[in-house]
């Protein structure tokens, strides 16, 4: 029986010259470095400093085509047609019968030219409901590099290395960066660059010698997923199962207190399932260093929710998990994990400091 061979990054020499220890895990099919040293001390290096991340393992795909707004607009649960070039929307991507096949950023390129970004593939599901409109599909996975600059002053790294940072966030702009054409965008709670896979040492080098002033470190997975955590956000493969089933109900947007990225008067695939009361997204401080992932949570002896991702969070010295549960148990509230007390919190725990944006006098560009 063959195996899928795992894939290196654009920029894995550096980061197994920087990874001593050896530490490496698989995401998306991609050998990536799950941490450098301490996982704890590079989550905190993001509240203190700037903390570099390889994120070329995220799947990317780009749609094009004549009636492409019409079918990715079609396609997610929010209206991403009403977007300008430049621009981009969290979305979630249901199947038939309304459970969610995917979650990530939708960006605008041009009139006929949509970005697809997501920590999971759905490739065949989006290539199927593609031919119906005419729309191309290209897997830009494994054409780029893209590394992702988060912390106080990632902008100031940024700055330093000679990019343009002011750019709103959930924008996107394309850049000639010292002989190298890039991309930079702010769909998470920093910057992204992005690249070509030649260019992608050069610019790791240039971004880890100007961030040396501000504290830059590279970061692995790990931290991300803390970082992410802290931050309430909702992930594919970490926090829920998405669905393959072409017909599933479940996992539901209510269920998994996303409701706030459903456009209840877009018309997409699977709306019809999406109707009624929805769960709330809450977080949940445990009272100890041990995680508690996917459990249920009890009060008065009534099941009132259950969590989904769950890590110890080293900004606040505890376990902490994100959780949905029923409009009763409000934030504040005490409840069971486990049989451990624990606290109902609302989100984000702890937000990544955003970043510094030095002063500028160019005004923000468009794709």
């Amino acid at each position: 029986m063959t195996q899928d061979l795992l894939r290196a990054t654009p920029f894995h020499a550096r980061a197994g010259e920087a990874n001593r220890l050896n530490r490496w895990e698989n995401c998306n099919g991609f050998t990536l470095s799950s941490s450098y040293g301490d996982p704890h001390g590079e989550a905190l290096a993001a509240r203190f400093g700037a903390a570099l991340a390889d994120i070329s393992w995220h799947w990317r795909i780009m749609l094009t085509g004549a009636r492409v707004a019409e079918f990715v607009s079609r396609l997610v649960t929010r209206d991403v047609a009403r977007l300008e070039p430049g621009m981009a929307l969290p979305v979630l991507w249901l199947s038939d019968g309304g459970g969610v096949r995917g979650a990530g950023t939708v960006a605008r390129f041009g009139q006929e030219s949509f970005l697809l970004v997501s920590e999971q593939a759905d490739a065949g599901w989006v290539a199927r409901a593609a031919q119906l409109y005419g729309v191309a599909v290209q897997d830009l996975t494994p054409e780029q590099g893209v590394l992702s600059v988060v912390g106080v002053t990632a902008g100031k790294v940024l700055a330093a290395a000679g990019l343009d940072t002011n750019i709103a966030p959930l924008g996107l702009r394309k850049f000639f960066w010292r002989g190298l054409d890039v991309a930079l965008s702010r769909f998470g709670d920093g910057y992204e660059v992005w690249c070509e896979p030649d260019d992608a040492l050069i610019v790791w080098d240039r971004l880890v010698a100007a961030g040396a002033p501000f504290a830059l470190c590279p970061v692995g997975q790990t931290a991300l997923d803390i970082l992410a955590l802290e931050s309430g956000v909702v992930r594919p493969g970490f926090d829920f199962t998405p669905t393959s089933d072409d017909f599933a109900s479940e996992p539901s947007p209510q269920s998994l207190g996303l409701a706030s990225l459903v456009d209840r008067e877009h018309i997409f695939n699977g709306r019809v399932a999406t109707a009624g009361p929805a769960k709330l997204l809450i977080g949940v401080l445990l009272p100890s260093e041990m995680p508690a992932p996917h459990a249920a949570l009890t009060l008065a002896g009534r099941a009132v929710g259950r969590t989904l991702g769950s890590l110890y969070s080293p900004a606040l010295r505890r376990a902490v998990a994100l959780a949905v549960v029923d409009a009763a148990a409000a934030p504040g509230t005490d409840v069971l994990v486990n049989g451990r007390l624990c606290r109902i919190a609302a989100l984000p725990f702890l937000p990544v400091p955003a970043p510094i944006v030095p002063a500028t006098e160019n005004p923000p560009a468009s794709v």
